[in-house]
């Protein structure tokens, strides 16, 4: 069973690459996996947000994460996002995953409706309590609306079925709420702001689930080791290189600019997960000349 220790390291927010048809791409996703896993990630977590989960049915999500199993094999931790609206659904659903292969799964709150902090505690509180899986917490209100409260989260960090946080709010000030009111929990603090990888850190996060290791996984690494190492002088040169590519693949509605450039180094089609659309062609150009100028690898 996963625990926070399992955690900590530079994770992946896996893309999912399919067809224009949004049918699943396995040579594609065969591609991207070695790109990721050979750049040196710990965990690979897909159909989260760059992973356009949410857009993804429920069948979906499994089938993605039972493929992903079967490519990677047994030992590589599998964190799949999963998307609910009810406690019955979001467990069924952690029910599916387990059986496709997963380890833990990330969990946001249900969208649509405010949710009060003790409604966070109990949405939850009772999803742990029945999931076949370790829950890792998702922050994410530029997409659900909601922030989970640093209070809440810290009560949510004694649970036995609760082993992580990841926060993309890049809200500085925000994570550094929740690992004061976590500090001492048995709970694994991750960011998933790239662009604040080498802060989050510092601070005490204990790593990262990035959308830019899909496109450049060696950077984060290199940050993370660095870091751990205490050679911040070459963690603050690595983290302005990774900045500038994060920066330059934050166009489009997102994940589109990571899509964009994924299928610019040739590892997957830039199409979206329908109904979404990706880049004009203008938007792809100049996508594609600032990768170049920036030396990502093709």
């Amino acid at each position: 069973m996963v625990t926070h220790n399992d955690l900590h390291g530079v994770h992946v927010a896996l893309a999912t690459p399919v067809g224009v048809e949004g049918d699943l791409d396995r040579s594609a996703m065969e591609r991207l996996l070695s790109r990721v896993t050979e750049g040196g990630v710990d965990a690979i977590c897909p159909t989260g947000s760059t992973g356009e989960g949410p857009r993804l049915t429920r069948a979906q999500r499994s089938d993605v994460t039972r493929l992903i199993r079967e490519i990677v094999g047994p030992d590589r931790l599998l964190v799949p996002g999963a998307s609910a609206m009810t406690v019955d659904d979001a467990v069924a659903e952690i029910g599916d995953l387990a059986d496709a292969g997963a380890d833990a799964v990330l969990l946001a709150p249900p969208s649509y409706y405010p949710i009060p902090a003790h409604g966070v505690v109990a949405w939850f509180t009772a999803v742990s309590s029945a999931a076949a899986l370790p829950i890792i917490l998702y922050n994410i209100p530029s997409m659900t609306k909601i922030m989970l409260p640093p209070a809440a989260v810290g009560e949510l960090a004694g649970l036995p079925g609760i082993v992580g946080i990841k926060d993309s709010s890049r809200d500085f000030e925000y994570l550094e709420s929740v690992l004061y009111a976590t500090a001492g929990a048995d709970l694994a603090v991750l960011t998933g702001s790239d662009s604040m990888l080498l802060a989050s850190l510092t601070l005490g996060a204990v790593g990262t689930i990035a959308a830019s290791a899909n496109l450049v996984p060696g950077l984060g690494r290199e940050i993370y080791d660095a870091t751990a190492s205490g050679d911040l002088a070459r963690a603050r040169r690595v983290q302005q290189q990774l900045y500038q590519v994060v920066m330059a693949c934050r166009v489009g509605p997102p994940p589109s600019g990571w899509k964009a450039a994924l299928a610019w180094a040739g590892v997957c089609a830039a199409d979206m997960v329908p109904p979404a659309v990706g880049l004009d062609v203008g938007q792809h150009e100049t996508l594609a000349a600032r990768l170049a100028e920036l030396g990502v690898p093709r």
